[in-house]
């Protein structure tokens, strides 16, 4: 009897075992790169990294401290970035400057200096704007506000002592009295204080006595004189008669002086 049933082939078992085996390399390979069935399902997409912003855009500007300075001839101070002023390394000179006046000082900035202060005179207080200016340089505005320092009035200093020269043995006031005595009585009326002092002199010839008494006599024509121009005779004040050598000039024995006390 034939048996029909078929039997396996050597060569089909072959062809079978080959394409296995490739199929097997193919899904190896497609693991191994990334190209495999799971690849698309287990990993999770990346997203793209959103652009970095650029820090010198994104940062806002920074904001520098504007410069600002004052000086005087004992300290120099400033505040924010002095550097771009070409003076600003001698601040030393610039105290110096500011030396030989009253509170002097200046400040300000890079373009604007303002001088302050009191000094003795105008020529001074124009030197030392001069000087500023050109120590800061034509760039910078220098304001020059110096004061002039009032002078203090001199001291008035009363008359000298006004001499009236009389006659031989006369007590008549001589004819320029009024003239000569015109500062003291001036004086007198302006300042409540003073007085009027009186010294009658004469020779040593003659009578002692007599010459003391005829210079007493003439002192008082004078203080007659003094009331006369509206002196009270309170600021008055008459001294004892005083004997002189007059010398070659016999005036200056026969003289009353007026001085003022």
């Amino acid at each position: 009897m034939h048996n029909n049933q078929s039997m396996h082939h050597p060569s089909h078992c072959r062809c079978s075992w080959i394409v296995a085996l490739i199929l097997a390399l193919i899904l190896l390979w497609m693991l191994l790169t990334g190209h495999g069935p799971t690849s698309a399902c287990c990993n999770a997409p990346v997203e793209a990294a959103a652009p970095v912003e650029e820090a010198a855009s994104a940062a806002e500007p920074t904001v520098t401290e504007a410069f600002n300075f004052k000086a005087t001839a004992n300290e120099f101070t400033s505040s924010g970035d002095g550097t771009k002023s070409s003076w600003f390394s001698q601040s030393a000179a610039l105290k110096t400057l500011l030396a030989g006046g009253d509170t002097l000082q200046a400040q300000g900035d890079d373009k604007n200096v303002v001088l302050t202060g009191t000094v003795a005179s105008d020529a001074i207080k124009q030197q030392k704007g001069a000087d500023a200016q050109a120590f800061f340089g034509s760039a910078v505005a220098v304001d020059n506000q110096l004061l002039i320092k009032a002078m203090e009035p001199a001291a008035v200093m009363p008359p000298p002592a006004a001499k009236l020269y009389f006659d031989t043995a006369k007590t008549a006031l001589p004819g320029d009295a009024g003239v000569t005595l015109a500062p003291i009585i001036e004086w007198l009326k302006a300042h409540d204080a003073a007085k009027a002092v009186l010294s009658g002199f004469h020779d040593s010839r003659g009578n002692n006595a007599a010459n003391d008494e005829l210079a007493k006599n003439r002192a008082k024509s004078v203080r007659e004189a003094l009331k006369t121009a509206g002196i009270d005779e309170a600021k008055i004040e008459m001294r004892k008669p005083e004997t002189v050598d007059g010398g070659a000039d016999l005036n200056e024995a026969r003289r009353v002086e007026v001085s003022v006390e």
